[in-house]
This record gives structure tokens, sequence and C-alpha cells, in this order.
């Protein structure tokens, strides 16, 4: 149990969620689907332009931080989500907190935002989706390395997603019909990344300036159009890709398992 149809994401006529849809990623994503036939529910502080016209494009402004008001955002034409359910939910939707800086320097309300946004604003999504009578089949959660690996200057970020990747963790094994894909999703060219590898504080953290120099190297950070090509496929055939419910992996682990297992077997 767990496991998804094969290709949710890629049937004409699937029903997805997508919380932070107005730039990175979740942009991405939503183009992605929409050239795949899906219907596109987003939310997002601010409107994602190019897509607004589109006739599979549904979308609501709000503000993820504001954790006790989640349920107005399903209100209106979102209403549907709860009524009729979608296939797929990605909760892509992420905020730094101004990093890098030294622990000291975030107040408990700089980490109480952002734990808003990356960790309780997806717990009050998903309970009311789950609670609704046609419960998705894929719960995709944009994880990070951050949550796994701690580097200095990195405490609320870090923090939150080693929060996120429990969330995962225990509603998979709560809800094992469906698939939490818990995704480090690594290397991206977004306005998120650079802020942490490019801050005028990075060099103030030997292993963030590390990152900012591999940043540098031509083909190390991928563009976000690719990455949501990547989660696309993953979630299409978790099995083919080593990932199970639940467990964070990151991206590039993922994408190496792959190609490794479709290379030819040495002739004897």
């Amino acid at each position: 149990m767990g496991r998804p149809e094969r290709d949710p994401a890629r049937t004409p006529g699937k029903r997805v969620f997508i919380t932070g849809v107005s730039s990175g990623i979740g942009e991405a994503l939503v183009e992605r689907l929409l050239q795949d036939g899906c219907t596109v529910f987003g939310t997002a502080r601010r409107e994602p332009y190019r897509f607004m016209n589109h006739p599979n494009f549904r979308f609501r402004p709000f503000d993820l931080s504001k954790t006790g008001d989640i349920g107005e955002l399903f209100k209106g034409p979102f209403a549907e989500i709860l009524s009729q359910g979608v296939d797929v939910l990605f909760l892509n939707a992420g905020v730094s907190g101004n990093v890098p800086a030294r622990a000291e320097a975030f107040s408990l309300e700089d980490v109480q935002h952002v734990l808003n946004v990356n960790v309780l604003a997806n717990k009050a999504i998903l309970d009311l989706v789950l609670a609704s009578p046609h419960r998705p089949a894929t719960c995709v959660l944009s994880a990070s390395m951050a949550g796994v690996r701690f580097r200095a200057g990195t405490l609320t970020y870090s923090l939150s997603k080693a929060a996120l990747k429990a969330l995962g963790g225990v509603y998979a094994q709560e809800n094992p019909e469906i698939f939490f894909a818990v995704l480090g999703l690594c290397n991206v060219n977004t306005g998120l990344s650079r802020q942490v590898s490019f801050s005028e504080r990075t060099a103030q953290f030997p292993e963030l300036l590390s990152l900012q120099q591999r940043a540098l190297v031509p083909g190390y950070m991928v563009s976000a159009a690719q990455r949501a090509e990547d989660i696309r496929n993953v979630i299409a055939a978790p099995g083919d890709y080593g990932v199970k419910s639940g467990e964070f992996v990151d991206m590039r682990t993922v994408l190496a398992h792959h190609e490794k297992a479709r290379e030819p077997l040495p002739q004897a």
C-alpha cells in the first residue's frame, strides 16, 4: 500500500494542488503540469501572471504564515478541492527566514514565521484535505538536505526542514494508502537558493561559502524547470527511483540511482 498509480501527474484530467506557485519550482511545476493537461489549483501571496488566463489554472492568493486562517483558503473557488478532491498535493511553498545569520540573530518571531510557512501550514492543509471524502493518491513535500545536514548560519531553514521531514514520515505511517514523497530538491537555481549562496553574509560561514563556489561551477545548479520535470518523473514511478513513502531522499541520489539502474549489465 502507499504507492500511487503509475503516472499520477501525467494523465490528462488529473487534479493537482500546489503551494508557492508564483516563482521557482512551484511556478515550473504549474507550467509542466498544465502542459500535461492537468487541472492545477495554485496558491501564493503573488499572482503567477502568465498562468492567470489558462483555462485549467485556478488561483487564490494566500499568506501561508497565517496558519490559523488556512480554512479560508478552501472557500469560494477552492471549495471543490475538499468536496471533489485532488489527485496530487505539492506542498512546495517555503521561506528561508533571512538565512544566513548566526543562530542568536534569529528572534523567536523569526523562527515562528519560518515554521508557520514551511511546516505548520502544510500540517493544516494536510489535515483539511485528508479529512475530505476524496483523499489524494500522492503528497509531495519540498524538503531539503538542510534538514538533515546542519550548517552554521541556517538555523531557521534547517529547523523547519527537519520538522517537515518528520511531518512527512509520521503522516506516511498513519496514512499508508497515500504516497508521501519527501524530496530534498537540491542545487536548484531559485531565488531562495541564491539568497543563501550569494548573500553578503555568506562569506562569514565557510560551508556556505563552499556551496557558493560550487554553485558557480557551470552545470552544478539546475533550472527550476528541470527539477519540476525530475519531480514529475519520480512521483510517476517512485519505485523505479528507489523512493519509499515517508522516507527522505535527496534528488541527486534519486536520479543517480535511476541512471545506474538503467545501465546495461556487463557482458559475462
